[in-house]
């Protein structure tokens, strides 16, 4: 007698498919990261840990879901790629610190060996259901992208951004400041170059990447310590997370994943110093911006057009001097590129596009709490959009932003800020309701207000005022000639103007705009952000730009290039992005006017040597010296619990690199000569260099100040030779030791 029992097909019995090359670079990525972090660094790999790790975090994940869920793995998906992983990377350090405080037990999640645990294991899962599940479709390797490439050309943009970190380098340790000013003259001409010798418009993605990658890495490579923005404050949030072991989700700044794992997460996965961290990974990411604007733009338009705008996107002063720095600020916009470059890809595939978009969305509002309400305002306004162009027109294509996916972005948008996070809601909501009170717009603290109110503290700084200007008047005219291109079917308009329009403007877009409404639409909703250029200096143009001319460069671009006349071309453009770099970068006043500079960084030295007070005030305001660092610490060492400091406006205390325990100081202004003193004063190098007491900030550069008072010799307890700082006891004496 014999039994038998039905067989069932296990999973494991499944045949493993052909190994795809993304699960090959997934594996050696591992293997090598697993065997440096065992090494512990005894063998010397620090480079090579901090390589893998890089790329364990920024590519591996991303490349493997893309090359996984599409037919062909195009260049464009390069940047999927990266834009997935770093949102990943963000979500699974995210996930275990949420568990550690639900369960205040266990081992840290943001601390060593734990942290590389998880992702090892994690991206190692990854690796083997992607390699299980996936299909037997062979694919090209990485590789293949680069084979219709020159590698000599692909050497020389190379060495763009090469000459650029070495000129900021000798900057930050000899003063020498030749090298870099060649490379900004340099970087204004590669545009120039390439768009007039690559007759085939090849190279342009990778020109943009090198001046995009030469510009964003010199100016946070340029300074000392993080003098600019939101830098010491994003520092501090990081370096607190690491010196725990665990994040706690408060209010505001600290409220943001983007700051309170992802920093922590690339330091301890790459065994990089936290402000090294901070100086270089933001910008190497945040450099994919203009390529992604690039190719958003080549779809609407000709290439020529998108390389145009890319390059005045990266040309914008403040989207290089400043968004590379702000990892809050600079984060949510490249997320933004990164979801309208999937919302407007036709080519994506569709059951997948969602997932993307979803993701992508998330991380905009964890990343900053004023850029996610501002998009999804954006796509509600493109929404809105779309459905009357339905209704009126004929001939246009339904619309991709379904209402139930724009309420999954609301509704996550208000339970991320109001129980995820400590207050962040309420001030939102507050921010919101003053703009629509008229609060915030047209007030005293506005830009557009202390622009009016006193004049522009140099040359640089007009032309970068009436250059943003410029771009904003030069923009609304060309998306309305364009939004009139798009309407034309639906109403109609004089033949004469029809034909004019199309000789001279419409000759660079794609007929896909006549009938995509996406776009227009997603476009005119970024627009409707302009207004904020003019409110206070936390809403205007350095980040109002930066976040809307993703969309609407190529507009103003139509009006600075002839069709019509070909020996014209795009000189006027060119010629135009090329002075408005050398100005705005702070070349011309390093090199001719020696005035107040948009970047004094690069002429520090000569600043401090022989500026005049206002040059010094601009570069105080932005930089941070090392002496001052030190003689923060030894105030921070030396003065007793509960003293009382006086201080000026521009004075810098540095404590955010003190590692040690911190005394509880109070704070004054330092007050006028015969006014009385406080129990302590400490006068930084901003001060003793200027030789004032500022005691308040009017805009820009401008602060109201009064002669520095006098001190007495016998007060001084420490000096750094520029730093000082004094003790007024009523008896003569001091408790620090000498």
């Amino acid at each position: 007698m014999s039994t038998s029992f039905p067989t069932t097909r296990l999973i494991f019995d499944r045949e493993l498919p052909p190994m795809p090359h993304s699960v090959r670079l997934s594996l050696f990525v591992l293997f090598v990261y697993s065997v440096v972090f065992l090494a512990d660094g005894g063998l010397g790999f620090s480079l090579v840990r901090d390589v893998t790790g890089f790329v364990l975090l920024s590519f591996v994940p991303g490349y493997l879901v893309v090359d996984a869920i599409k037919d062909e793995f195009h260049a464009v998906d390069v940047l999927y790629a990266v834009g997935l992983s770093v949102t990943l990377s963000m979500f699974v350090g995210w996930v275990p610190n949420s568990v550690y405080l639900q369960l205040e037990a266990g081992p840290r999640p943001l601390s060593q060996p734990t942290i590389s645990f998880v992702y090892v294991g994690a991206y190692g899962l990854l690796t083997a259901a992607v390699w299980y599940f996936g299909d037997r479709t062979p694919r090209h390797p990485l590789g293949y992208l680069l084979n219709d490439y020159d590698p000599r050309i692909l050497l020389v943009l190379l060495t763009v951004p090469t000459l650029s970190i070495t000129g900021a380098v000798l900057i930050n340790r000899t003063g020498f400041n030749g090298l870099t000013l060649f490379t900004i003259f340099l970087v204004g001409l590669v545009p120039v170059c390439v768009y007039t010798f690559d007759t085939a418009r090849k190279y342009y993605p990778a020109a943009i990447a090198a001046i995009s990658l030469a510009l964003v890495l010199q100016n946070t490579i340029i300074v000392t310590y993080l003098g600019r923005g939101d830098g010491l404050v994003e520092y501090e949030i990081g370096r607190q997370v690491l010196q725990n072991g665990f994040w706690v989700p408060l209010g505001g700044k600290a409220g943001m994943p983007r700051i309170g794992v992802l920093h922590p997460v690339y330091a301890l996965i790459m065994d990089l110093n936290l402000f090294w961290e901070y100086k270089l990974i933001h910008p190497l990411l945040f450099a994919l911006v203009p390529v992604i604007t690039y190719e958003i733009t080549s779809r609407y338009f000709c290439k020529d057009i998108a390389f145009l705008s890319a390059t005045l996107y990266i040309f914008l002063p403040r989207t290089y001097q400043l968004l590379g720095r702000n990892t809050r600020t600079g984060s949510a916009i490249m997320f933004t590129a990164f979801l309208l470059l999937v919302l407007l890809d036709d080519d994506f595939p569709q059951r997948y596009k969602s997932f993307l978009a979803f993701a992508f969305f998330w991380s905009v509002i964890t990343s900053h709490y004023g850029i996610g309400p501002l998009v999804l305002f954006a796509i509600v306004s493109a929404f809105g959009l779309n459905f009357l162009s339905s209704v009126v027109l004929e001939d246009k294509r339904p619309t991709e932003l379904p209402f139930e996916r724009i309420t999954l972005y609301a509704m996550l948008t208000i339970i991320w800020y109001m129980y995820l996070t400590s207050g962040t809601f309420g001030f939102v909501t507050n921010v919101i309701a003053e703009s629509f009170t008229g609060e915030v717009l047209m007030t005293s603290s506005s830009t557009a207000t202390r622009s009016i109110s006193f004049a522009m503290p140099s040359f640089s700084y007009q032309v970068m005022l009436f250059s943003h200007l410029l771009v904003g008047v030069l923009t609304s005219l060309g998306l309305g000639l364009v939004y009139l291109r798009y309407l034309g079917d639906g109403f109609p308009y004089g033949q004469q103007v029809t034909d004019w329009l199309r000789r001279t403007i419409y000759s660079g877009l794609s007929e896909r705009t006549l009938t995509d409404s996406n776009y227009l639409h997603l476009a005119a909703g970024i627009y409707l952000f302009f207004p904020l250029s003019f409110g206070p200096q936390v809403l205007s143009a350095g980040r109002t730009f930066g976040l809307v001319m993703m969309l609407l460069a190529p507009f103003p671009i139509l009006l600075l290039r002839s069709t019509r006349f070909e020996r014209i071309g795009a000189k006027p453009a060119l010629a135009s992005l090329f002075a408005l770099l050398l100005v705005t970068s702070g070349f011309v006043s390093a090199t001719v006017t020696h005035d107040v500079s948009p970047q004094p960084e690069i002429d520090g030295e000569d600043i401090v040597e022989s500026g005049s007070t206002l040059e010094r005030f601009t570069y105080y305001q932005v930089s941070t010296h090392r002496n001052t660092v030190v003689a923060s610490t030894f105030v921070l060492d030396h003065v007793p619990d509960r003293s009382t400091l006086g201080t000026t406006t521009l004075g810098k205390f540095v404590q955010q690199f003190h590692s040690g325990p911190r005394p509880n100081l109070g704070f004054t202004q330092l007050g006028a000569i015969g006014e009385p003193r406080p129990e302590y004063v400490y006068l930084s190098e901003a001060d003793t260099v200027t030789g004032t007491n500022t005691d308040g900030l009017i805009g820009f550069t401008y602060f109201t100040y009064q002669p520095l008072p006098s001190f007495h010799e016998s007060n001084r307890v420490y000096t750094t030779g520029r730093d000082e700082l004094y003790y007024n006891a009523m008896d003569g004496s001091s408790p620090i030791d000498d």
